[in-house]
Formats: structure tokens, C-alpha cells, sequence
């Protein structure tokens, strides 16, 4: 059995630090990949996907130091949490997917020249 995702995207805007209940700080990516082919007509079409990512401990430090726009690739696992959402007080339970991040490494320049390369593995 395996459980192992990578991706390679862009910050559809800059890395969210919080810090949970337990006082353990984690940042939340919002990373957007796309896809492209040809249809049955010869035209390219397009398909963004956006994947809610978190980063924990020792990677949330370099994960938070990453803006909108930069193209990174990065390593993780898939988790499934189970959410309750009211509508017209109708309350319905879903479960959305999320990607605990290992590792995260920059793939685009950045301004700043003291800014580390990449996130070591930690989990």
C-alpha cells in the first residue's frame, strides 16, 4: 500500500501561516496545476485544478517564504477529512481531499537572495 502525490503548479496566491490548537505551526498553500489537450475538434482545451496543501513544523519555515505566482514542485500524501456544510438549513457531510506536503522545493526565482532554495523532508 502506497500513498504518495506530486505535484507541480503555482501559488494561486501567498503561503497562509497558522498555528494549530497544539501551538504546532503549518502553512497552507493554495497550488494550481493544469492540464491541456486536444478535443474532438483539433482545439486545445484547458482544465485548472487547485489542491489545498499544508505544510507542517520545519517545512512550514521555508513553506511560508513562498508568494503568489512562484512555480514550485513538492511531495506528499493524501488525506481525506469529512466536513459538514449547511444549506437552506439542510446539513450535508462531505470529505474533501488535502495534501500533507514532505517536501517542497521552488522551481522559479525569487527576489530575494538570502531566501532558502527549497524545504528539507520532514514529517
Amino acid at each position: 500500500m502506497f500513498n504518495k502525490v506530486i505535484l507541480i503548479g503555482r501559488l494561486g496566491q501567498n503561503a497562509e501561516a497558522k498555528t494549530a490548537q497544539n501551538n504546532r505551526e503549518y502553512v497552507i498553500l493554495s497550488i494550481a496545476t493544469q492540464e491541456s489537450w486536444k478535443n474532438d475538434k483539433g482545439d486545445y482545451e484547458n482544465r485548472t485544478e487547485w489542491h489545498r496543501v499544508f505544510a507542517w513544523s520545519n517545512l512550514s519555515k521555508f513553506a511560508k517564504t513562498l508568494q503568489k505566482g512562484q512555480l514550485v514542485t513538492l511531495e506528499g500524501i493524501l488525506r481525506y477529512r469529512e466536513v459538514e456544510d449547511q444549506v437552506k438549513k439542510t446539513t450535508f457531510k462531505h470529505r474533501i481531499a488535502e495534501v500533507h506536503a514532505t517536501s517542497i522545493k521552488r522551481l522559479s526565482k525569487i527576489e530575494a537572495a538570502d531566501d532558502p532554495a527549497d524545504g528539507a523532508d520532514d514529517q
